[in-house]
């Protein structure tokens, strides 16, 4: 009877392993014990759910349903073991062993292929920290008229060993055309080093790097989304592109657009990763006209469904409007005194217009903020500014619970937009607020959406005192 228990569960074995679309067969060497091993994706756009079992040196993780191919790590806990790649749907059967940051598979040519190349990468690194640790030391022995000649000498060292990496990461790319190694590879490429007369200019160096960020990318190939490589690139232009700021830039965001149409799934993957930072409107790194370069951008792509369509075009519609330079439309106000007026009639140099709730958290610690600013102040006392706090929604009890409260500071005219045509018309985007423009005379926009640390800083600029 014990025999044939023993036969029928290995059979039932044998049948579910047969079934498995995904079986990751790991030998860990070493004496290092964990409770858990599971392979997970590097990327934040996978929602497939992890594969785990029980700790074992010797363990098998299967699942019925396959991976989204990608670049997935196995973990033993929350320690890093290694990385493996799933190149299609079809082929998830693998088997590997970890031997400390020795990693070899036995039937992947791909993964393979994948830590030779990593073997050569660390040997380039370990060339370049050996001429950083030279560099330290000649600063710390050698005479400042000695150290010159002997810097020059070492950065043409480091010049010559980075042409070598980048030769080796695009010869390995080529060798490996058309996988997905290749296609991570030739995406983490270095970029050339820039001519020297770049070097030597701030704007033209920023400019090189942004305009030249996206060449080696592997647009043809939309599994390249599923893998950590994307991600930490895409991480580091939007942050370059929050940092510079600058509206030129954006012609390098639409072509590097321009060249992901190579197919519509690489476009629209590409599309929601910088939206997410740049465009999100909770995003704290939004950099609003880049975002409306990418949406007019999206827009007139002949392949955009329908849906993407109206949400692209609703976005567009909430902030192509009010810019620096733009004046700001009308609307009709009732003040703290119960006068009624229109924000044109409110006559000042220069106007800080505040759009707000009285009762969002948000707006209440910046008003707490704007009390303790010295410069905001003294610019409302010389009568040069006046501050337009604006309640735009429409509850009477809390407009009067505000206005007879200490928030409501009698520094600041209070309004309350009675008729909500700010909201009906959608005059200004007020998703997310507090929401604050610095305004001429004119009510034409000097700055939009200013920051409350930039508010001071302007006073200053604009020399309000």
């Amino acid at each position: 009877m014990m025999m044939r228990r023993t036969l029928i569960t290995t059979m039932l074995m044998f049948t579910m392993a047969c079934m498995a679309q995904v079986s990751i067969h790991i030998d860990i060497k070493g004496d290092k014990t964990f409770d858990s091993v599971f392979v997970r994706s590097e990327a934040k756009l996978q929602t497939k759910k992890y594969l785990s079992a029980p700790y074992s040196p010797s363990v098998t993780l299967q699942d019925k349903e396959s991976l989204k191919p990608g670049m997935y790590e196995i973990l033993g806990d929350s320690t890093y073991l290694a990385v493996i790649f799933i190149p299609s749907e079809k082929n998830q059967k693998f088997s590997l062993t970890i031997d400390g940051e020795n990693v070899t598979f036995a039937n992947s040519k791909e993964n393979t292929a994948y830590y030779d190349y990593l073997r050569g990468m660390i040997g380039y690194n370990k060339r370049l920290d050996s001429l950083n640790e030279e560099f330290q030391r000649a600063q710390r022995t050698l005479p400042q008229y000695m150290l010159k000649v002997f810097v020059d000498s070492l950065s043409a060292n480091a010049r010559r060993i980075n042409d070598e990496m980048r030769t080796y990461q695009r010869k390995t790319a080529a060798a490996n055309k058309g996988t997905l190694m290749g296609s991570v590879v030739a995406t983490a490429t270095y970029l050339n080093d820039p001519p020297q007369e770049v070097v030597s200019d701030r704007h033209l160096f920023q400019s090189y790097y942004i305009e030249h960020f996206f060449d080696n990318f592997a647009w043809n190939d939309p599994r390249i989304f599923n893998t950590i490589v994307i991600e930490q690139k895409l991480k580091e232009i939007c942050n370059m592109i929050y940092q510079y700021d600058n509206p030129e830039y954006d012609t390098f965001v639409v072509a590097a657009l321009n060249q992901a149409k190579v197919n519509q799934t690489s476009y629209e993957y590409l599309f929601d990763a910088l939206e997410h930072v740049l465009g999100s409107n909770i995003s704290p790194y939004k950099v609003e006209h880049t975002y409306i370069a990418m949406l007019k951008d999206a827009l007139a792509y002949p392949k955009l469904d329908e849906n993407r369509k109206r949400r692209y075009t609703r976005e567009l519609g909430f902030i192509d409007k009010n810019h620096a330079g733009d004046t700001v439309p009308d609307f009709r106000l009732v003040l703290a005194n119960g006068d009624t007026t229109t924000f044109y009639a409110i006559e000042s140099e220069y106007t800080l217009l505040y759009l707000q709730h009285p009762t969002c958290p948000t707006c209440h610690q910046v008003r707490n903020r704007m009390k303790g600013f010295d410069k905001l102040n003294r610019a409302i006392e010389s009568g040069k500014l006046k501050v337009v706090m604006v309640y735009f929604e429409d509850d009477p009890k809390v407009w009067d619970n505000y206005i007879h409260s200490s928030e409501a500071n009698p520094k600041y005219l209070q309004g309350w937009n009675f008729d909500q045509t700010i909201d009906d018309k959608d005059l200004f985007d007020t998703r997310t607020i507090p929401y604050m423009f610095l305004l001429d005379k004119d009510k034409v926009v000097i700055k939009k959406d200013l920051l409350v640390n930039e508010i001071e800083p302007y006073i200053d600029y604009l020399k309000i005192y």
